[in-house]
């Protein structure tokens, strides 16, 4: 792959922003992309009081501007794929979600092989196809809602049926979804249905009786607290052990190497909380991240909003659940929790789609759905083996977990050793997992998994293996509703 190609700006580096990366230790593309960042936080500030015949034109400009000042003139791949969806939505309807699929993936591939991404995001020159992932989910959704807007409710899912789009988007509200809010800089993805309805104020946008805004005071700290605290720990551990190193696979014990790993892995995805957390403030601002008021709030919005029923909630779009990741108890469960509106794309968009009406999906379902957020993220080894070890390890745990586990009885289930040693369990398989998402080349996943004597593909494998030779039983039903019975 080549290098990284640096495009031309008509905003060169200036002498303050040369002097700040010096001081930060930043590449002067890193350090634009933090400003802009935190730039989008005010950004979806203005845009919750902007009126709304001002809200897509709003949108536009600025979602422009803040990828302008990172990208430079690479924003005009933004452009490309954008021109040539909408065009298939305004002449080929029927088929335009197909043509998007077409169209905005292979653009993404290229844009991949042409800016050696992964490589040139590791040695800290970001480029624009980062902002290009997310667009391709955009673009993809968009024109694939449009399309199912051609089809009676009752032959698409539950989902696809309250997504639809049955008119289309001006011009200038379908770059106004593309750009809204500088949120290509980082996501997480959202319907085009819900954003026109945020626009066309048919959300409520957490607005009291009397009409007016409630700023989600609490909802707002917690996200900035997390960010700073996941920004800290990133800078704090990145760097200080390398899992390809001579250092990890001959000088320590194997014990050692699974918590290095652990380590390693725990410091690349700080990296993620913070630029979620921060991409999150920003909705939140905005008011997209209401999500109405539900008395059974989970307990991390009723700790960041109040002890009281009704209370409004902020978490539509949150895109990772911190404690369920680091403390997973189910394998399966992980996509849930994290980089989570990325996995229901997928899921909405690949998994279920991929699946025949009345059929349940099978194991080619998954793998082919892991390989397509494969190929998303680039074209390194590395995340193909991730994607494809998460298949494996994801099935692995639904026989352990939701077959084996569910046939215990709940006094086992519960107990204390097994449930640690579920946490440690998972906790492994996933690091182990994420090595090559990070390393990427193939020489160094395959010398990471081998002096670790590739125990996490063993043994999930093995799981796999003794569930298909040895079914487990049915769960026994509970006595006590025999006796009701």
């Amino acid at each position: 792959m080549s290098s990284p190609k640096l495009y031309s700006t008509l905003l060169p580096p200036q002498p303050w922003e040369l002097n700040a990366c010096a001081s930060a230790g930043l590449t002067i593309s890193q350090f634009r992309f933090t400003v802009a960042f935190l730039l989008s936080v005010l950004v979806g500030a203005f845009l919750r009081v902007v009126p709304r015949r001002g809200r897509h034109a709003f949108s536009v400009v600025t979602g422009f501007l803040l990828i302008y000042y990172p990208f430079g003139n690479g924003c005009i791949h933004a452009f490309v794929p954008s021109a040539l969806v909408y065009f298939c939505m305004c002449r080929f309807r029927t088929h335009c979600g197909t043509l998007a699929w077409l169209i905005a993936f292979p653009y993404l591939i290229l844009a991949h092989v042409m800016q050696a991404s992964g490589v040139a995001w590791k040695e800290g020159h970001l480029d624009f196809t980062g902002a290009q992932m997310v667009l391709t989910l955009r673009l993809i959704a968009v024109a694939v809602s449009y399309q199912d807007g051609t089809k009676p409710p009752e032959r698409l899912s539950e989902y696809a049926s309250k997504k639809q789009l049955r008119q289309l988007p001006s011009l200038l509200e379908y770059f106004s979804y593309l750009f809204a809010a500088g949120n290509l800089l980082a996501g997480p993805f959202f319907e085009a249905h819900d954003y026109f309805d945020y626009v066309d104020r048919k959300a409520s946008e957490g607005k009291s009786a009397g009409g007016r805004h409630n700023m989600p005071v609490g909802a707002l700290g917690c996200c900035d607290l997390m960010a700073l605290i996941c920004a800290a720990l990133w800078m704090k551990l990145s760097g200080t052990y390398g899992a390809e190193s001579r250092y990890f696979q001959e000088e320590v014990s194997l014990a050692q190497r699974f918590f290095l790993l652990w380590v390693v892995g725990f410091a690349a995805r700080c990296k993620y909380y913070f630029a979620w957390a921060v991409a999150e403030s920003s909705l939140i601002f905005s008011g997209l991240c209401y999500n109405g008021r539900n008395a059974e709030a989970s307990r991390r919005i009723r700790l960041c909003t109040a002890h009281m029923p009704g209370r409004p909630l902020w978490n539509r779009y949150i895109n990772s659940r911190i404690r369920r990741v680091e403390f997973n108890a189910s394998l399966p469960n992980l996509a849930a929790n994290w980089n989570v509106c990325t996995g229901l794309w997928l899921r909405h968009y690949v998994y279920e789609r991929l699946t025949p009406v009345g059929k349940r999906p099978t194991f080619g379902t998954l793998v082919t759905t892991q390989l397509v957020s494969g190929v998303w993220h680039g074209l390194f080894p590395g995340y193909w083996l991730f994607f494809a070890t998460t298949a494996i390890m994801f099935e692995a745990g639904k026989t352990l977990y939701r077959r084996y586990e569910q046939s215990w009885p709940a006094a086992v289930r519960t107990f204390p050793v097994w449930v640690l040693a579920k946490l440690v369990f998972n906790a492994i398989i996933l690091n182990y997992a994420a090595s090559s998402f990070i390393v990427l080349w193939l020489h160094d996943c395959l010398s990471i998994w081998r002096s670790v004597y590739f125990l996490g593909h063993i043994s999930t494998l093995a799981i796999i293996l003794v569930g298909m030779a040895l079914p487990p039983r049915k769960p026994k039903r509970d006595e006590s509703l025999k006796k009701e019975k």
